[in-house]
C-alpha cells in the first residue's frame, strides 16, 4: 500500500512516468481511504458518491501509459455534486428532488478534466443547492448527503457550500477537488480546512453544466494542498500553460493589506494576520494598507437571477425526468417534508414567488451599473500591487469578478487551521505571487485523523 498522504500532482506524475506507481493503484488507495475515513457514522461524510467507473478509467490510462502532453494525466479528482457528468453518477446539488437525476452530458469543465487525463473519482457533498435554500441550513449539510464534518475537529464548522470538496482534499481523499463559489464558497472552506482554495476570475471557467445560483457571480475552481497543484489544475481546466513563479522571495514585492474588519473577526485572527504581515515586511516586502469595504448587492444579485438560472439548468435534463422547474423542486420538498425540509426552503420559495427578489428591473440595472463602477474602482486600488491580503471574508471580490486564493499558514491555538486569503487583478498574477507567499509564510498542518474501520 502506497503512502498517499500529502502526495502532490507533480510527484504522482513522476511516479507514473517511472512506473513506480500506476494510476489504478493510486485511485484504489483513495477509494480505500474514503471507505476508511469518510463513510459510516463517524466518517467525515465529504464524498456523496464514488464513481463506479473510476478504476476502469484508471486502468485505461495505465494501458495508454504516461503522456506528458496531458497536464492532468492520472490525477484523481473529486467534483462538487452540482457539476453535471455524463456517466453513472447523479448530479443533485444535494437535493432529494434531484437524487435520481442523471445529467446526460458533461459540464464544460468536466470535458476539460477528461480531455487532459484526469480521473473523475466521485462527487462531493455540499450545502444543498450551494447554500441557496434557507438562511438556517448549516454549512456542509444536504438532505441527500447529510452533514460534512471538519477533519480537524468534527464538531467545528467545515464552512462554505463547497465543504465536501474542501474536506476531501484536507483529509487526503483525493489528489484535488473542484468546488464552486458564488459568495466565498471556495474561500471559506479553504481557510477552515487548511488547504489552498482557488477561486478564478469570474468567466475564466465555463459554468455550463453547473447547477447555478447567479450567472453574474458563479464560478468553479480547484482545491489543493499546494499552490503548484492549484496552478496545474487551473491549466487543465483552461487549456493554458501552468503558471510558474517569476521570483523566489518577497523582497521588493508590493503587498496590499486590506485591514478592513467586518466586525466578526476574533482578536486572535487579527493578531496572527498582523504577525504574518510583519513577517513579510521583515523579509523585504513593501506593505501598503488599504480599505476595501464589502458590497451590499450580493444577495440582491442572487435573488434576481436564481429562478431564471435554475429553470434554465433544469431544462437541459433528460425529458423524462419529472423535475423541470424550480416550482417542481419546491413541490417535491413539500411532499417529502420530513426528509427534504429539515431546515426549510425560504430562499427557493422567495425566488419562485417573487422572481426579482424585491428588485425592479430598473433597480437591477442600477445594481449592474454599480458593479461596473466597483470593478473599475477596486482595480484602480490594486493596480500598483503584486497582490493584496484580505483580513476578513469580503464578497466585494466575487462581486467585482476578481480571483482569490487561500494559503494555509499553521494553526490557531485551538488546533484549527489559520490561513491567508489573497487577491490580485489577474489569475496569472495571483498564482505567480502566491507561490512566493506560500514559501515565505505558508505552513500546511495535516489533520490528525483516526481510521474508522
Amino acid at each position: 500500500m502506497i503512502n498517499i498522504n500529502e502526495i502532490t500532482i507533480r510527484r504522482m506524475q513522476e511516479m507514473f512516468q517511472n512506473k513506480s506507481l500506476t494510476v489504478k493503484e493510486l485511485v484504489q488507495s483513495y477509494i480505500d481511504r474514503i471507505h476508511d475515513l469518510d463513510e459510516g457514522q463517524d466518517g467525515l461524510n465529504s464524498v456523496i458518491e464514488i464513481n463506479p467507473d473510476a478504476l476502469s478509467i484508471a486502468d485505461e490510462l495505465d494501458k495508454q501509459g504516461y503522456q506528458s502532453n496531458l497536464v492532468l494525466y492520472g490525477v484523481p479528482v473529486l467534483i462538487k455534486d452540482n457539476i453535471a457528468t455524463d456517466d453513472r453518477m447523479h448530479t443533485s446539488a444535494g437535493s432529494l428532488a434531484l437524487k435520481d437525476s442523471y445529467a446526460g452530458y458533461d459540464a464544460d469543465l468536466v470535458k476539460m478534466l477528461r480531455k487532459n487525463g484526469a480521473v473523475i473519482l466521485g462527487k462531493t457533498n455540499l450545502t444543498e443547492f450551494a447554500n441557496y435554500m434557507t438562511q438556517d441550513m448549516p454549512n456542509g449539510y444536504s438532505s441527500r448527503g447529510g452533514q460534512v464534518k471538519n477533519p480537524y475537529n468534527k464538531e467545528r464548522d467545515p464552512l462554505g457550500s463547497s465543504a465536501g470538496s474542501g474536506v476531501s482534499v484536507a483529509a487526503n481523499l483525493c489528489a484535488t477537488s473542484i468546488g464552486s463559489d458564488t459568495c466565498n464558497s471556495i474561500v471559506a472552506p479553504g481557510l477552515a480546512n487548511g488547504i489552498v482554495g482557488f477561486r478564478p476570475s469570474t468567466g475564466v471557467i465555463s459554468q455550463k453544466g453547473i447547477i447555478p445560483i447567479s450567472f453574474t457571480l458563479d464560478t468553479a475552481g480547484p482545491f489543493s494542498r499546494t499552490v503548484e497543484d492549484a496552478a496545474i489544475m487551473q491549466a487543465g481546466l483552461t487549456d493554458t500553460p501552468v503558471v510558474i513563479p517569476e521570483r523566489f522571495d518577497v523582497k521588493g514585492m508590493i503587498i496590499g493589506y486590506n485591514d478592513w474588519d467586518n466586525g466578526e473577526l476574533t482578536e486572535e485572527t487579527v493578531v496572527i494576520t498582523e504577525r504574518m504581515i510583519k513577517e513579510l515586511e521583515n523579509q523585504g516586502a513593501i506593505i501598503k494598507r488599504i480599505s476595501i469595504p464589502e458590497t451590499k448587492y450580493i444577495m440582491d444579485t442572487m435573488k434576481y437571477e436564481f429562478k431564471y438560472a435554475m429553470n434554465q439548468y433544469l431544462s437541459t435534463l433528460p425529458k423524462d425526468y419529472p423535475i423541470k422547474t424550480l416550482k417542481d423542486i419546491i413541490d417535491y420538498n413539500e411532499l417529502h417534508k420530513e426528509e427534504a425540509l429539515r431546515y426549510g426552503q425560504t430562499f427557493l420559495i422567495d425566488a419562485e414567488e417573487n422572481t426579482t427578489g424585491n428588485l425592479t428591473e430598473t433597480a437591477y440595472k442600477e445594481l449592474l451599473e454599480d458593479r461596473k463602477v466597483s470593478m473599475l474602482k477596486i482595480r484602480e486600488q490594486l493596480k500598483d500591487m503584486d497582490l493584496c491580503i484580505m483580513l476578513s471574508y469580503n464578497n466585494i471580490l466575487q462581486y467585482t469578478a476578481l480571483p482569490v486564493i487561500t494559503i494555509p499558514c499553521g494553526l490557531y491555538e485551538d488546533g484549527m487551521p489559520f490561513g491567508l486569503q489573497i487577491t490580485a487583478i489577474t489569475d496569472e498574477q495571483l498564482l505567480k505571487h502566491s507561490y512566493v507567499i506560500e514559501k515565505a509564510v505558508g505552513q500546511r498542518v495535516e489533520p490528525k485523523l483516526f481510521i474508522n474501520k
